[in-house]
């Protein structure tokens, strides 16, 4: 009647009280795990979890399959671990979240080179928007996140390490009406459409909402901010050859594109066009030998990061300022 992962999907849905939390950790999507749970439930001809806007809540069904469940998968787990020692293979993973921006440049970087040094480490990399990050880690889905530091408050559960700062700049299609043009303003660049991810800094968000407001008032405003929405930076840049779009990115993100000629910097940019990453750990847990390679690893790519950022900066003609 049982098979184990029906017992880990209700550890999971029990331990993180939320269906798309728990998802988000089993590794697929949340209308997936409803559609197992309640195959479960058919089977078991009862209910595990109530479910209400504000998450889950065990059954006295559910509390009964818990009680064995934990038993049941910690022998399983350690009879896997005993048979990989024995084979000599044994793996333990490694998760980490981050923010979208740090996810797909220096994150990405450091957990590549962690492949050959740690073969046995298998890396778990998450993209989340950046609010999503220090409840991740709350929830234990990771012990390492990487977020903007500007979007997170003063957290007494969290050590923090900043990292250094990513210059941004404003990346458009080559012939792009803004090319090039000279005394160019963030009014000016609101005449055309602006991609952006879910979720922006409010020391990102003010600077947009003035230049709307005059934009606005020399009646050349772009009606819908943002015109286009994506998660991914680096997918997103995807659309500015295609369209007149304009896109906010990190000099780390549009490095590649920019070198090969698929889009161009404008020549503006101010010190609030920047992520200023940081990494997140829980306050008091010890970190492994995996998670230190990491973040070690995360600190090389970090100097390098900004000294290309520079480099890119020298060659367009643009401050490099952080702020």
């Amino acid at each position: 009647m049982f098979e184990v992962r029906d017992l880990r999907l209700v550890q999971a849905v029990h331990e993180h009280g939320s269906l798309v939390r728990a998802a988000r950790v089993l590794g697929i999507t949340q209308p997936a795990l409803t559609r197992q749970l309640s195959a479960l439930e058919a089977r078991l001809r009862g209910t595990l979890f109530e479910r209400s806007a504000r998450g889950t809540i065990v059954t006295d069904l559910g509390r009964a399959v818990l009680a064995d469940a934990a038993d049941i998968l910690g022998r399983i787990d350690r009879l896997h671990r005993h048979a990989a020692a024995a084979r000599g293979d044994q793996t333990r993973d490694l998760n980490i979240v981050a923010g979208n921006f740090v996810a797909e440049t220096i994150c990405l970087t450091a957990a590549s080179r962690m492949l050959a040094l740690y073969p046995r480490v298998r890396i778990r990399l998450v993209s989340a928007n950046w609010a999503e990050v220090p409840r991740m880690v709350l929830d234990r889905e990771a012990p390492i996140g990487l977020l903007d530091l500007r979007s997170a408050g003063d957290e007494p559960e969290f050590e923090v390490e900043r990292l250094r700062p990513q210059p941004g700049v404003f990346v458009v299609r080559p012939g792009h009406p803004l090319a090039g043009r000279s005394n160019l303003g963030l009014a000016q660049i609101q005449a055309f459409p602006m991609v952006l991810i879910g979720r922006i800094p409010s020391e990102v968000q003010a600077p947009f909402a003035e230049a709307r407001r005059a934009a606005r008032a020399d009646g050349a405003v772009h009606a819908a901010f943002p015109a286009l929405i994506h998660e991914s930076p680096t997918v997103a840049l995807r659309a500015a050859p295609h369209s007149d779009a304009v896109l906010p990115v990190t000099i780390a993100v549009a490095a590649a594109a920019l070198r090969h000629g698929e889009v161009v910097a404008l020549p503006w940019r101010a010190p609030w066009v920047s992520v200023h990453p940081g990494v997140i750990r829980p306050r008091g847990r010890a970190i492994g030998e995996a998670e230190q390679a990491f973040l070690d690893l995360l600190r090389t790519a970090d100097r390098e990061a900004e000294e290309a950022a520079i480099a890119w900066c020298a060659e367009l003609g643009l401050p490099t300022d952080c702020a």
